[in-house]
């Protein structure tokens, strides 16, 4: 429980604006990727009748995904750990200040995910959407190979999507456990 002093403190109010930009940020992430990853399947019919719009669609999310996943990652990441920072100084024996540690070093396990296992489906569904058919297997119909390419991305961003819910599940539990 936080002493009388701590919730007088001028900083006091900082600290919980910042656990819930925590909070937010991870969570944010989360319900971007979730919702990306529950739409995504709505254009597989697409695909049938032209793989480029099909994959056009799809480049839609993940450049906007893109765009905004990393940076609030970042910040999240950021405050993650100066949140551990503080609450260690405060109490080394207190779990609140390794929630937040733990938090802070979940988030870029997202990242790895995607360089290492993400990143070929999503190049090579940009180059379809952008009609680069040299990347395009002959072997294989092109709508299957879109279709196919498509899934493989999805069911990568049904795990990647997990790392901000664990964070954001951690940041608001290390924030209740004052």
């Amino acid at each position: 429980m936080a002493s009388a002093q701590y919730l007088s403190s001028p900083h006091s109010g900082d600290l919980q604006a910042l656990k819930g930009l925590a909070i937010a940020g991870s969570l944010w992430n989360a319900g971007s990727m979730t919702t990306a990853y529950r739409l995504l399947p709505s254009i597989y019919p697409s695909v049938q009748t032209s793989r480029e719009l099909a994959t056009k669609q799809w480049a839609f999310y993940y450049q906007a995904l893109s765009k905004t996943v990393p940076v609030t990652d970042l910040a999240t990441i950021l405050i993650c750990s100066g949140l551990a920072y503080v609450e260690r100084k405060k109490n080394k024996a207190a779990l609140g200040w390794k929630l937040w540690a733990t938090a802070a070093s979940i988030m870029p396990f997202g990242w790895v995910w995607v360089w290492t296992l993400m990143l070929e489906p999503s190049n090579r569904l940009l180059s379809i959407s952008e009609a680069q058919e040299s990347v395009v297997d002959e072997k294989e119909p092109e709508p299957l190979k879109a279709i196919s390419l498509l899934k493989e991305f999805n069911s990568l961003m049904g795990v990647r999507m997990l790392f901000p819910w664990v964070v954001g599940g951690l940041a608001l539990w290390a924030s209740l456990n004052e």
